[in-house]
C-alpha cells in the first residue's frame, strides 16, 4: 500500500471528528488501494483498517484516558455515551471533563458521597480528593 504512514497519520486526525471522521479517514487509503491492488487490496485496507480502530477507540483509548485522568474505564465508557446523548457532538468531545467536574463538585467535596468513587475511580484504594481529609 503506497503512503501506508501518511494514511495513518490520515486517520489518527480524521478520528477527531466525531461521527463521520471515521469514514473520511477511510475512504482515501481504500480508494488507494483499489487503484494499485484491485478488489481485493482495497477490501484488505477496509478490514485492517476498521480491526485497528475498533481496537484502539474501544479498548486502549478509554484505558489510557481513564488512567491519566484517575477514572476506570466502564466510567470513561458511559460518560462519553452519556454526555454525547446530552450535548451531542460537543458532548462526546468534552465527556471526560464534564465527567470529572461533576465527580469534583458532587462526589469528593461531600464526604458522604465518597463511596461513590469506589465505583468509578481508576484505583478504588487511592483516595483522591479536591478538599483534605
Amino acid at each position: 500500500m503506497p503512503l501506508a504512514m501518511t494514511f495513518g497519520l490520515l486517520a489518527f486526525v480524521t478520528n477527531y471528528i466525531p461521527n463521520i471522521g471515521f469514514v473520511l479517514g477511510l475512504i482515501p487509503p481504500a480508494f488507494i488501494a483499489l487503484l494499485s491492488g484491485g478488489v481485493s487490496t482495497m477490501i484488505w485496507v477496509i478490514a485492517i483498517y476498521c480491526v485497528a480502530n475498533f481496537v484502539i477507540q474501544s479498548i486502549f483509548q478509554p484505558k489510557f484516558t481513564g488512567d491519566a485522568v484517575g477514572i476506570n474505564a466502564t466510567t470513561a465508557f458511559l460518560s462519553l455515551v452519556f454526555w454525547a446523548y446530552v450535548f451531542g457532538a460537543l458532548g462526546a468531545l468534552l465527556a471526560i471533563p464534564c465527567t470529572l467536574l461533576v465527580k469534583s463538585l458532587l462526589i469528593d467535596r461531600d464526604p458522604r458521597a465518597r463511596w461513590i468513587n469506589q465505583f468509578i475511580a481508576s484505583d478504588p484504594r487511592e483516595r483522591r480528593s479536591a478538599q483534605p481529609t
